[in-house]
């Protein structure tokens, strides 16, 4: 390691990874130049259709649909964005719409069908309210980030130029995931956040898995030089994260993301923001099983392949 080793790094708007945007914390052997993206999600789509950053935040959903058609990328044991609570579902009044189980046969839109807080969603309409979400007709306006993936049959997009809002308040969809309308009106909440908290701590309790929303990810020819990196990348990951959680409650201004992981702390038991394969291994088994469930991946992917040589025994 003769000199540091220049990566391009995009990370999402978390204060876990303030350290090591500001410096305190640095990498062993590695410069890292972070690239600013204003709409995060971008971050995701440029790194799998187009390997743009050295290392990326991805939403894990991307990240196994990108593996299950072996775009050259490789996760560390670096998790963020954890949650323990279920997506707002909004309904028209006039759908008939009433409880979970009546969503079935009907039209409910979302942004997209891969983004993970929606395959979450359906995942605990499924376990908790015995919804069969197969029978739901999901209207979307975005195409997956992974360009190669092909929706599921029961996948439709939204007409050009209209919006979920506005299709949900003309009764074009009868739900929706995820949006932007707020309850008033011809508009409701199907469920309230006392009983979509609950839903997901049912979860939690009965399988688990601890939802994972984010992961990092390496470009493989930068892991293949450069075999040292990986290990590298985690610990600097760890100890920014590690300075986060310490000073979880002396923040003076908590955002949201923050009073999550402040709520998540409670029920997990300690570090809200687990790094590590072998404190995550059942929850990424669930995540694969949700998107093998859902048609978002093929097959189950072996969670060990997952994820770069030399970090497997890192915690």
């Amino acid at each position: 390691m003769a000199g540091d080793l220049r990566l391009s790094i995009a990370v999402l708007d978390h204060g876990q990874w303030d350290a090591l945007k500001d410096g305190r914390v640095t990498p062993e052997g590695v410069e890292l130049e972070h690239i600013d993206v204003d709409r995060p999600p971008m971050i995701y789509r440029r790194m799998v259709r187009g390997l743009e950053f050295d290392v990326a935040e991805v939403a894990i959903t991307t990240y196994l649909c990108a593996k299950s058609f072996d775009i050259p990328i490789t996760a560390l044991p670096v998790f963020s964005n954890r949650d323990l609570t279920m997506a707002e579902i909004v309904v028209n009044a006039g759908s008939g719409i009433e409880r979970p189980k009546d969503l079935e046969g009907k039209r409910v839109g979302m942004r997209s069908y891969t983004v993970t807080n929606n395959t979450q969603a359906r995942a605990l309409l499924r376990s908790e309210f015995g919804v069969d979400t197969d029978s739901v007709r999901w209207v979307v306006t975005e195409d997956a980030h992974v360009a190669q993936y092909k929706e599921p049959s029961n996948v439709e997009f939204a007409p050009e130029g209209r919006t979920l809002e506005e299709m949900l308040e003309a009764g074009e969809i009868d739900a929706g995931i995820q949006l932007r309308s707020k309850p008033g009106g011809g508009i409701r909440l199907l469920l309230t956040q006392e009983e979509r908290d609950a839903a997901a701590l049912s979860f939690y309790k009965r399988t688990g898995v601890y939802p994972i929303g984010h992961l990092m990810t390496v470009k493989d020819e930068v892991l293949d030089a450069n075999p040292w990196v990986a290990a590298a990348l985690f610990r600097a990951f760890a100890a920014s994260k590690d300075r986060y959680v310490a000073g979880l409650d002396a923040l003076l201004s908590p955002g949201a993301r923050d009073l999550q992981s402040i709520r998540n702390r409670g029920i997990v038991g300690g570090d809200p923001l687990p790094f590590g394969l072998a404190r995550n291994r059942t929850a990424m088994e669930g995540m694969v099983a949700m998107d093998v469930g859902q048609k978002i991946i093929p097959r189950a992917l072996d969670v060990d392949g997952l994820f770069a040589a030399g970090t497997h025994d890192l915690e």
